[in-house]
């Protein structure tokens, strides 16, 4: 049987990154590395992206394995927090939070939190994978706000059909997004990885890269 080998070109994926730069340029830039880096090896992904302002994985585990490797960059948990009890981990370890769903709103509102946690608001516009309501995200900020311990970075969104430049999903989601965080302060953060190379107007104050990278 012949063996199957798979090359890593950590030259390319730092090459691409600067594609990323290039293409989003004055915007900071969230390397989404989940997933172990797409297949590619976590650590030596961020490692090879370290030109990034932060990284984005989908759990506490990544999140952990990155810092035990000495990456110190700001990780945001692209999925939050699942129990309260990992909020301890996550204090200790300074990670960001993406909050999506009310429950871990109340449990941060339960919580007492003894250092201060940065987290992001993810509203869903149409991706309908995870995500608050439109309707509820101003509320749930102004909840948010009220915590002391939380530093707010700001709103975030997921874009569905970005790909496909003559869908008119992605200019409803641009306008339910606006809608939705008229008013709010904090950072935005809009465009994947087809939204950098097609929608300029979906580059706000982060993007974030995930296949293109790959």
């Amino acid at each position: 049987m012949r063996r199957t080998q798979v090359s890593i070109n950590l030259t390319a994926l730092r090459h691409n990154l600067q594609r990323v730069h290039q293409a989003a340029p004055g915007c900071r830039v969230m390397a989404a590395i989940k997933a172990n880096g797409y297949g590619h090896g976590l650590v030596r992904v961020a490692q090879a992206l370290n030109d990034s302002d932060s990284f984005g994985v989908a759990c506490l585990d990544e999140a952990l394995r990155l810092r035990a490797a000495g990456v110190s960059a700001p990780i945001t948990l692209l999925e939050g927090f699942f129990h309260a009890d990992e909020l301890p981990l996550i204090q200790r370890h300074q990670l960001d939070v993406l909050l999506h769903h009310e429950h871990q709103i109340i449990a941060l509102e339960r919580a007492t939190l003894r250092t201060p946690i940065r987290v992001w608001l993810k509203i869903d516009t149409g991706m309908h994978r995870l995500g608050v309501s439109p309707e509820s995200a101003p509320s749930l900020w102004h909840r948010l706000a009220s915590l002391p311990a939380l530093q707010l970075m700001g709103q975030m969104t997921h874009l569905a059909c970005a790909d496909e430049r003559d869908h008119p999903a992605t200019g409803q989601q641009l306008s339910q997004f606006a809608q939705a965080t008229e008013g709010l302060p904090g950072e935005r953060a809009i465009a994947n990885s087809a939204g950098i190379l097609g929608w300029p107007e979906t580059h706000s104050d982060w993007v974030r890269p995930g296949i293109m990278l790959y």
